[in-house]
């Protein structure tokens, strides 16, 4: 396709030596769109560059003969926000669907194409038999399109939640429009988590009571509430033919999550969300849904109002090209032996100061226990520039949600996807001088 026509400037073997050179830099973005699949190893950054660049040279915007007159033509006050948007100016999708190929962009088109292609190639490394979209919003609003999905397939009116203290999922459903019903936590030892047989009920009640529900359950989330059991409510929701989404915001980052949800995957699951910049090391905006089904992303994507911005998915695509399957792979690695030497270090830590590290199921988080206010603690520990850690107070509805207590107060420390040991060592090091130094 690019013809570089370099004859009689230089001599013909560095002509000859050149080309090839030129052929072989070339060879990286043609594996890509030959393939498309995630790259066993990562592509270095200025071929992803070169991709991007020519990817959006597609688009009409950059037709050099253009003539542009309507109201939504690319147009930019600054070269700072094309380069924000890497060029795709026209961003992505039609009014009617997000996936759909746009005809003032066809580079656009393309790279979410190639993009949702690749996420899905990445999926199934990952031991997950799905399709998967990037999605231009976060979350909670990827969580609102999918109950969307829902309604459009299957009539789902009423959302039946087990109870997580989460305001994005709770905001997506009433985005959605729908009515929801609560199933409370209980409970066991340490831990806070719902009982199937609750959810089971609410089931049971809504369809007596003429209702379509569908259920919105939870994988990821701070300890010590629990995960969903999300296997056992998937069986459920086979059983009564309804729709059943999971909440899974940074699920694949860890071996534990993902086996469950091919456990789950095995019954009734329509669509499961994950965040990109929890997952993938993205800037925040962009979400990660897939299913089994087809049909049902696509309706996710009918349920998208209008065009949208290019940016969240390329940034998924950069991700998933730059680290490539051996890198993420490395990445988990490193997560888990973050996740155990927290874990390690938590445990010395509460024996000298009369506490206990909460026992919780949970790979990537760890609540300790206590005595001094823990919100206080928290913010010294913002204070002396730690960020992410939570101090969660008995009475507080963040971690017992229903409850109307908890046994202890708390701190939770995450060892999530990107963390280094010396982040571990450091949080731990600075929550033992706060805490030993009264």
């Amino acid at each position: 396709m690019l013809r570089m026509n370099i004859s009689g400037l230089i001599p013909k073997n560095l002509e000859d030596r050149g080309l090839l050179v030129l052929k072989d830099n070339l060879r990286y973005i043609e594996d890509i769109l030959d393939h498309r699949r995630i790259p066993r190893e990562g592509i270095p950054e200025d071929k992803i560059r070169l991709l991007l660049k020519f990817l959006s040279l597609m688009d009409t915007d950059k037709d050099p003969k253009v003539v542009r007159v309507g109201e939504r033509e690319g147009r930019c006050a600054s070269r700072i926000q094309e380069e924000l948007v890497s060029g795709f100016c026209h961003g992505i999708g039609r009014s009617g669907n997000l996936i759909d190929p746009q005809p003032k962009a066809p580079g656009a088109s393309a790279m979410y194409r190639l993009t949702n292609d690749i996420l899905t190639s990445f999926l199934r490394n990952l031991g997950l038999k799905v399709y998967g979209i990037g999605l231009p919003v976060a979350t909670g609003l990827s969580l609102s399109l999918c109950l969307n999905a829902a309604r459009r397939m299957y009539n789902s009116n009423v959302v039946i939640y087990p109870y997580a203290a989460h305001k994005s999922p709770i905001k997506g459903i009433y985005l959605a429009g729908f009515r929801m019903r609560f199933v409370e936590t209980k409970l066991y030892g340490d831990k806070v988590k719902v009982d199937v047989e609750d959810i089971e009920d609410a089931i049971v009640h809504e369809i007596k009571e003429g209702n379509n529900p569908c259920v919105l359950s939870t994988l990821t989330f701070f300890p010590p509430r629990e995960s969903d059991n999300i296997e056992e409510i998937a069986r459920i929701c086979e059983e009564y033919n309804i729709p059943h989404i999971v909440n899974g915001a940074y699920a694949l980052q860890s071996r534990y999550y993902i086996e469950r949800l091919r456990r789950a995957l095995k019954y009734r699951v329509d669509a499961v969300v994950s965040s990109s910049d929890k997952n993938l090391l993205t800037p925040i905006g962009g979400g990660i849904v897939y299913s089994k089904d087809r049909d049902f992303l696509r309706e996710v994507s009918l349920s998208y109002p209008g065009r949208a911005c290019a940016t969240p998915v390329v940034n998924i695509l950069v991700s998933l090209l730059s680290l490539g399957m051996r890198g993420y792979l490395e990445l988990m690695e490193e997560q888990r032996r973050c996740r155990d030497l927290l874990e390690e270090l938590l445990n010395n830590l509460a024996e000298k100061t009369g506490g206990k590290v909460l026992n919780i199921d949970n790979p990537i988080s760890l609540s300790v226990t206590v005595h001094l206010d823990p919100v206080e603690i928290a913010g010294k520990l913002y204070n002396l520039r730690v960020t992410g850690p939570r101090g969660v107070r008995a009475r507080d509805k963040f971690g017992t949600c229903y409850l109307r207590g908890y046994p202890y107060d708390y701190i939770v420390i995450s060892a999530p996807l990107g963390v280094k040991e010396r982040d571990i060592v450091a949080v731990v090091e600075k929550l033992e001088n706060i805490l030993l130094s009264r």
